[in-house]
């Protein structure tokens, strides 16, 4: 059965640790316009890589993390985000292509 993140558990288990820490790391670098975004990213960057040494727990979906008011920051970032960090990666542009899909979707606040 796909549920809602799907896509993005399949994106995450793709991409490489490297690919993994740097986008985590990344969402320190950048500004903080929508921090519930940029905090859920960087959870689910560490929920990839842990689940890769072995502690299996539910990746938690974008809403947890993400306030009402900051909906379209949040979308307006991942975009942005998705065209600054996925230019070399495909695992990446795939994980900014489900993770913006959910964002927008029918099951959205906005």
């Amino acid at each position: 059965m796909e549920t809602g993140l799907s896509r993005i558990e399949v994106a995450l288990a793709v991409m490489t640790n490297a690919e993994l820490d740097a986008l985590s790391k990344a969402t320190y670098n950048v500004d903080q316009i929508a921090p519930g975004l940029l905090a859920w990213v960087d959870a689910a960057c560490v929920w990839q890589l842990q689940r890769r040494n072995g502690y299996h727990y539910a990746l938690r979906p974008p809403e947890v993390a993400i306030p009402p008011e900051q909906d379209v920051a949040s979308i307006e970032a991942a975009i942005a985000l998705r065209a600054t960090f996925a230019k070399e990666s495909p695992a990446v542009r795939a994980l900014f292509d489900a993770l913006i899909e959910l964002l927008t979707g029918s099951r959205r606040r906005l």
